[in-house]
């Protein structure tokens, strides 16, 4: 049975939190490590003192539990180090993330934190010389070929990485009901064609559908890339996604809708209480909640075999919407900088790593771990099966544009659904809003 508990925003962004590295030093912005490509000081040794206030909005469920966890190990092997955990509650990390702005604009900022690749990281903190450099750690622990290229993409600068990926998940799970393919001699799809077929031997409107649609940009991002497409050209200058990739995705959602085979979701998370219910034979979302569906089916007692499958796709290999956090080092103060950077090389050891993921049920950012996970995956095989994804895995744009965008998406989707626009017409005025953005972003 897959065991855990973590409930996660779907899309780009799925956690915001701060961990804040207090030690006993000087005052913030006497730096002397530089912007070298690494902290420029030698790692303290375990018998270094100071405070560790561990600032975060991770207040409930998995990641309560696996912060609880990190805590535990880190204090006793730091023993001389004194943990205070400091959570913010509310806003789903937005409280946080204001917290975060007063402390930077009273020049008092944290020293190691989580964050998004990306804009989030690169636009706000990396481009305007707050962060440090993690060169050196990467070279010292050889992460360069050990995380995904995407992923290091999305959290590096002019060559240089600022942040190292914590976790990561995927969106475009397919979730399946066994026992309606079973019953109608179905195997799950491999291509969006076979999704269509499919979708017309099981829906029994209006009690049975065959997917329920949330209209989120993550999931356009998903059909897009398992059809060979792109969301933004090469130089980031405009959009791809009004591409034939584009239109063929909107013209399968519109078929699937004016067919009667689909509906939206009416409040969040919907589509896993229907799914749940034996309401309807498909759905796609985070690996995040797998955990959920569990917990949701055995609790309504409804289904009784159920799996999950890649997202249907056109390319030779499934393609995968991936995202995660990251966690990174502020410029403080020598002394502080050295602690922020053994507890970041200490967090992303095989231990502590395998602590984290086990307690949140996300995956680790680096294959490499499978090996420390060998007897959690046996216990929980489902999780195991959808590690073996994240190969295929590919990154939405990290840039600030992206989220405004994701709105324009997001319109068209509903647009179509609801037969408001032609699916032609529905891209052309998302690629028109999305590149007048783009222009005006000057990127």
């Amino acid at each position: 049975m897959y065991t855990g508990s973590v409930r996660a925003r779907m899309g780009v962004l799925i956690t915001a939190a701060v961990i804040v590295l207090t030690a006993c030093s000087s005052s913030p912005g006497s730096s002397s490590a530089g912007n070298s490509g690494g902290t420029g000081a030698a790692l303290p040794s375990a018998a270094s003192s100071g405070n560790l206030e561990i600032f975060s909005y991770w207040t409930a469920g998995g990641e309560a539990q696996a912060l609880a966890a990190v805590e535990k190990v880190f204090s006793q092997q730091y023993p001389n180090i004194k943990i205070t955990n400091a959570v913010v509650a509310g806003g789903a990390g937005s409280n946080a993330n204001a917290v975060l702005a007063q402390r930077m604009q009273a020049n008092d900022p944290p020293d190691t934190f989580q964050i998004h690749g990306g804009a989030e990281l690169l636009d706000n903190w990396v481009k305007t010389n707050y962060m440090q450099p993690l060169t050196d750690l990467y070279q010292q622990q050889g992460w360069m070929d050990k995380f995904p290229k995407q992923l290091i993409d999305l959290v590096s600068y002019n060559g240089a990485p600022y942040a190292v990926p914590l976790d990561v998940h995927r969106n475009g799970v397919l979730w399946y009901n066994k026992s309606i393919f079973t019953q109608n001699n179905l195997q799950p799809p491999t291509t969006w064609d076979d999704f269509m077929k499919i979708c017309q031997a099981v829906s029994k409107p209006p009690t049975t559908y065959c997917y329920e649609l949330n209209t989120d940009a993550s999931r356009f991002a998903g059909w897009v890339f398992s059809r060979g497409g792109d969301l933004l050209s090469a130089d980031g200058k405009s959009v791809a996604f009004n591409s034939q990739a584009g239109l063929d995705s909107l013209n399968f959602m519109n078929e699937l809708f004016r067919n009667n085979y689909a509906t939206v979701i009416g409040k969040a998370f919907q589509d896993q209480t229907d799914f749940s219910l034996g309401k309807i034979a498909f759905t796609f979302g985070s690996t995040a909640g797998l955990p959920y569906y569990m917990q949701s089916i055995q609790q309504a007692g409804k289904v009784k075999n159920w799996g999950i499958a890649p997202e249907p796709h056109t390319t030779p290999q499934p393609v995968e919407d991936v995202y995660g956090p990251s966690v990174t080092i502020f410029k403080t103060t020598t002394a502080k900088e050295r602690a922020a950077f053994v507890f970041l090389k200490w967090l992303m050891d095989s231990g502590p790593n395998a602590t984290w993921v086990e307690a949140t049920d996300y995956f680790p950012a680096r294959q490499s771990m499978r090996a420390q996970l060998t007897d959690f995956i046996q216990k929980n095989p489902l999780y195991g099966q959808a590690l073996d994804w994240l190969q295929y895995g590919r990154t939405e744009p990290n840039i600030a544009a992206w989220n405004p965008i994701r709105n324009y998406i997001a319109d068209a989707l509903t647009a179509v659904a609801n037969g408001t626009s032609t699916p032609q017409q529905a891209l052309d005025k998302a690629a028109s809003q999305a590149n007048a953005t783009l222009q005006g972003a000057h990127y």
